[in-house]
């Protein structure tokens, strides 16, 4: 099992995950209201925008160039070139056990 943490300000939120399963999967398990993933994991919505804490984000496999992961990301006003990635396109491995994502909070 992999934990990842979800912060919201100074307060962090944790659930164990399997490899494999997204961040989105996570986020639902334990109903991050931030995440909603209204298309369910299709990369069609944006609705599950994350930043990826710093400690990590050169940890994790890269936006895969041919999605519309970019596209859709870069349409939010909450758009960091480095830290932003859909929740739904980060396949958990082991590697990632401890990861740390920051959630969105809508000003």
């Amino acid at each position: 099992m992999i934990k990842v943490f979800f912060k919201k300000s100074d307060s962090l939120t944790s659930t164990t995950i399997d490899e494999g399963q997204t961040i989105l999967d996570a986020a639902k398990k334990i109903n991050i209201a931030e995440i909603s993933g209204d298309c369910r994991g299709n990369c069609a919505c944006g609705t599950c925008h994350v930043h990826v804490d710093e400690s990590w984000i050169d940890k994790i496999e890269p936006i895969w160039t041919a999605s519309l992961e970019s596209y859709l990301l870069e349409k939010s006003k909450h758009y960091n070139e480095k830290l932003s990635r859909l929740s739904c396109q980060i396949d958990v491995k082991n590697e990632y056990d401890g990861i740390i994502v920051n959630l969105i909070e809508e000003s």
